[in-house]
């Protein structure tokens, strides 16, 4: 192949990729592929995001770990709270606990943002005011 057809292959190749971020979860509650909460249903209120662990005298039940990635781009691991909460909306939490994130080599970045965190259901979500975390 000559060099200058290989740049443009090449260059069509990254213009067909967006810049997207994608968010995936497992569930420690259910081995189906499209993970869903204890009560059978997704939750449809706002998500509490953390980065602390949940304190004591807060009852809750663990559902499992949820990720979100840049898939390409420079953005904050904060930016990608929005897709953390809509992946554990979908498996019944109502709470993001323990999120860590960073940065990570992927095909298209040097430094794409990813987050993880543990998914919970708050027996009582008024208790989760005045924590510190965002809701999303």
């Amino acid at each position: 192949m000559n060099p200058s057809n290989a740049v443009v292959v090449v260059a069509i190749l990254f213009a067909l990729n967006p810049c997207s971020s994608t968010s995936t979860s497992t569930s420690t509650s259910t081995s189906t592929s499209t993970p869903i909460g204890p009560t059978g249903s997704a939750w449809e209120g706002p998500v509490f995001i953390s980065q602390a662990a949940m304190p004591e005298g807060i009852e809750y039940k663990v559902i499992g770990t949820v990720q979100a990635d840049a898939q390409a781009g420079y953005d904050s691991v904060v930016t990608l709270y929005p897709l953390l909460a809509a992946e554990a909306r979908k498996m019944g939490a109502n709470a993001v606990v323990n999120a860590k994130g960073g940065r990570r080599l992927t095909a298209f970045s040097w430094a794409a943002a990813y987050v993880i965190g543990t998914a919970v259901k708050v027996d009582d979500p008024q208790k989760l005011k005045g924590l510190a975390g965002t809701y999303h």
